[in-house]
């Protein structure tokens, strides 16, 4: 499912200092095809990158903002700097621990002044502010991301815009912060078990709590 979104400008840091850009060069995945066209990936997604296939696959995550009266009706944080990927039809957790058949898909995405509001097929049980959901699968009768992280996006702006085709949308990632920091709270949600201490499993990416 592909459709057209808006492209806000604007920029903030996200980083203490630059990360080390790995060299090559990596493109979206097309088989991961709940992508929309024009939407922007956010600096510090987390990315799955297959060096033999040159392929980047985006593991898609946000923090809830707010959640309605309708515990259906949930606002993703979201602003003029990146907006959450999630599309109608993902199927999302808050915790990864979860059965599959207690994780709703979405029916709709609308975007707010408060954020970016999607419709869930059903309420997740003691959902709160300050949660994150995370695009999952199944994984016998539980659940897993989409593809296990090993770097983070990168790119901003127009320079991180998916294209028609996927194939064409060229990833910028990270698997080094270098001799900075990634600002935890500016950049998309991390579940706590691929973390050891203030690193990111399997990378030399570290975060910091400070805004």
């Amino acid at each position: 499912m592909k459709r057209k979104f808006t492209n806000y400008g604007g920029d903030r840091p996200c980083y203490t200092m630059p990360p080390v850009k790995v060299t090559g060069g990596f493109t979206l995945n097309p088989e991961q095809t709940n992508l929309a066209a024009g939407a922007v990936v956010p600096f510090g997604t987390l990315v799955y990158a297959d060096e033999a296939t040159r392929l980047a696959t985006l593991i898609k995550s946000a923090r809830v903002v707010a959640v309605g009266t309708d515990a259906k009706k949930v606002t993703l944080e979201g602003d003029e700097f990146a907006k959450p990927l999630f599309i109608v039809g993902d199927t999302v957790a808050k915790n990864l621990a979860a059965a599959f058949a207690d994780c709703p898909k979405i029916t709709a995405v609308a975007k707010t002044e408060a954020g970016v509001e999607i419709t869930l097929a059903k309420a997740i049980s003691g959902l709160v502010v300050g949660d994150a959901l995370f695009e999952v699968v199944a994984d016998s009768t539980n659940v897993k991301l989409v593809a296990q992280p090993n770097a983070l996006a990168i790119g901003e702006g127009l320079n991180a815009e998916i294209k028609d085709e996927l194939a064409d949308t060229v990833i910028d990632i990270t698997r080094d912060s270098g001799n900075g920091e990634i600002y935890a709270r500016r950049v998309p949600p991390v579940p706590a078990s691929l973390l050891d201490g203030a690193m990111l499993k399997g990378t030399k990416v570290i975060y910091t709590q400070s805004l």
